[in-house]
């Protein structure tokens, strides 16, 4: 018997108002006419900086990790790094980079009725003040922050505290997520999965879904 729904975050309940991760509101707002392969290759070269695994247990140390991110993307782009003290704040204080779907809200407080609602998410402590931002946080249980757990999806371990935490048995959850790995490492600690494919673009060996208002259970 199905008693937990264990949600993701990205891609699945929000996703950020840019189309990009990194690049929120602010940024786009402060830094304008710049070359956009610059851009990529300082991301993809500064992105240690900011994984989710990492120990990054309150908003201040958040703050000061995308500080240094955007300080040496801001420098690789040849611009001002003070701009970055603006970006960074905005990005983690200021709940201005996501959007919820608009399925999310009536589902979660639908399903919150029949089962414990439970969030793994790869991500930072400022998640948290989002999901309270959006009137979503007390839906769940509990929400797994990886930075805070020092873990990621990636690991068995982030699974683990879920399971250990709740006592979950095989088949008693249902796992959603948008990425196949992920599913897996559910899949083999007894999770039912779903692949939720908001842009229609993936396939996968698991069922799929493009939106919640698919959601059987």
């Amino acid at each position: 018997m199905m008693k937990y729904i264990i949600f993701d975050f990205g891609k699945v309940l929000g996703y950020p108002k840019t189309g990009a991760w990194f690049i929120t509101p602010k940024f786009l707002e402060l830094v304008q006419d710049i070359d956009i392969d610059i851009l990529k290759e300082s991301l993809s070269k500064n992105k240690s900086l900011v994984k989710d695994d990492l120990p990054i247990k309150n908003l201040d140390e958040e703050y000061d990790m995308f500080l240094r991110f955007y300080s040496n993307v801001l420098e690789d782009l040849g611009l001002k790094k003070e701009l970055s003290k603006e970006i960074a704040y905005d990005k983690v204080y200021n709940n201005s980079e996501y959007e919820l779907y608009d399925d999310v809200i009536d589902t979660l407080t639908s399903l919150k009725e029949r089962y414990t609602l439970l969030m793994l998410t790869d991500n930072f402590p400022s998640i948290i003040n989002y999901l309270k931002h959006a009137g979503i946080y007390e839906l769940f249980d509990k929400v797994y922050v990886s930075s805070i757990c020092e873990t990621s999806k990636k690991e068995e371990k982030f699974y683990n505290m879920v399971i250990d935490d709740y006592e979950i048995k095989t088949d008693e959850a249902l796992f959603i997520d948008d990425f196949e790995n992920n599913l897996d490492l559910g899949h083999e600690k007894g999770f039912k999965t779903i692949m939720l494919d908001r842009e229609d673009k993936k396939e996968s060996k698991y069922k799929r879904i493009n939106n919640l208002d698919e959601l059987e259970v």
